[in-house]
């Protein structure tokens, strides 16, 4: 599902008022756990990037949320490392796909955020 929106907060507006909820929580966590993150609109959806680097994005499909976390494809070893928390979700090469939050307990979440950035990309700890 396409939303045009010109701004973050356009796109959560424009979000199912059933999955909003949802959206703004993960929205939230990513804040708290990388403020120094950029938020816009990327490739239509709501974008992350530190540095000028890409490194999550939140989009909105028509029946679930979708969370893509970039560093998935590019760092193997991300996948190994929470590999126990990552089997119990809906994912895809690079995203996990969810209609609740709820879906989403006892992952990675800020255990896996990008704290320290090298030429590959961001480093996870």
């Amino acid at each position: 599902m396409k939303i045009d929106a010109k701004d973050a907060n356009g796109y959560v507006a424009a979000v199912d008022p059933v999955r909003r909820p949802h959206l703004e929580r993960v929205r939230a966590l990513v804040k708290e756990t990388v403020p120094q993150a950029t938020e816009a609109i990327l490739h239509g959806m709501l974008g992350y990037s530190c540095d000028g680097r890409l490194f999550a994005s939140l989009g909105a499909q028509k029946n679930y949320l979708s969370l893509y976390l970039c560093d998935l494809s590019t760092q193997p070893e991300l996948r190994a490392t929470h590999g126990e928390a990552l089997a119990r979700l809906k994912m895809g090469k690079s995203c996990i796909n969810f209609t609740s939050t709820d879906d989403c307990r006892s992952t990675p979440s800020r255990r896996s955020s990008p704290r320290r950035h090298t030429s590959r990309g961001a480093r996870w700890r």
